[in-house]
């Protein structure tokens, strides 16, 4: 199989290349600002000169990671939220189905207004911020048009080893080795979710031909002080700096969904067993980062 990854610098790029490398598949990874060794440039954009790109790839599988992803950045600048999030991967998706390829779209639980989650396939999205919004109209819009050649991934909470080193999981380890306070919501509950399990997850489902929509989450609920306590007890780090606030109180520019999470029936009948609790996957970041397999270690600052 020859699959392209759109923003291979990223957290689920990083791992599905390297990933689909170790299943034997042929894989070229891009990236639009943040630039790693074996990676091409390409800015999505640039939308004519990023789908004759991909014309001269031929494809069998196109996975699209990449996006606009800071939430609050996105509720001020709606109209880049959708630049990026709806319309570059549309025209991109539109490149791979002319080319007969699939194309795996990544979305989010953000989708949700998190009211009373977690959610499966079957609830009714009600996105609660511009970033929800751009994704569930790409997700409608890419099935739309691609029908059964379209993947559609929602996650949450992803984390895990990765080379640029900015999911919640380095944030609290960075600030806990070096003795600083960890400030986190303390309504927000979602599933976090292992970023190599996710991208496993992804390559698999494409490899046994699957399409449509599937949650691809871990398989338990926490808050996030839950979550930050459970990475601190995973790492032998002194959990004490950590405290919480009200959503309301901390100010974030975009409304977030406070009960969410994510159900997988899709997924467990398929790949029964595949994404790994909290206490599993923290077990292994640290066996990957202790064995040089990890990118970045967030307990010893960013790396190359």
């Amino acid at each position: 199989m020859k699959a392209i990854v759109i923003g291979g610098s990223g957290q689920i790029g990083g791992w599905l290349l390297r990933h689909l490398a170790d299943r034997g598949h042929e894989a070229v990874g891009t990236y639009a600002t943040v630039p790693f060794p074996g990676l091409h440039p390409l800015r999505a954009s640039d939308r004519e000169d990023a789908a004759a790109w991909l014309r001269r790839q031929h494809p069998q599988v196109v996975f699209y990671p990449a996006g606009f992803t800071w939430v609050d950045g996105c509720e001020r600048d709606p109209a880049t939220a959708r630049a990026s999030n709806l319309e570059e991967p549309l025209n991109l998706a539109r490149v791979t189905a002319d080319l007969g390829g699939r194309f795996v779209y990544f979305s989010t639980d953000y989708v949700f207004r998190g009211d009373d989650g977690p959610d499966s396939e079957e609830s009714p999205p009600d996105p609660p911020n511009v970033y929800g919004l751009a994704k569930l109209d790409a997700e409608r819009a890419i099935a739309g048009e691609l029908g059964d050649r379209a993947l559609i991934a929602r996650t949450s909470w992803v984390y895990g080893p990765e080379r640029q080193g900015k999911n919640f999981a380095y944030q609290v380890i960075r600030r806990l080795v070096s003795g600083e306070p960890v400030m986190v919501p303390s309504d927000q509950r979602s599933s976090p979710s292992y970023g190599p399990d996710v991208a496993l997850a992804a390559i698999r489902l494409v490899e046994e031909g699957h399409a449509g929509l599937v949650h691809l989450a871990g398989p338990e609920v926490l808050s996030r002080p839950e979550f930050a306590g459970a990475i601190a007890e995973g790492f032998g780090l002194d959990p004490g700096p950590i405290a919480s606030k009200p959503t309301a109180e901390l100010g974030q520019g975009a409304p977030r969904p406070l009960q969410g999470g994510l159900l997988t029936p899709r997924l467990d009948r398929i790949l029964p067993g595949l994404m790994r609790p909290v206490s599993l996957s923290i077990d292994d970041f640290l066996r990957r980062l202790n064995l040089g397999e990890a990118w970045n270690d967030p307990r010893v600052g960013p790396t190359a």
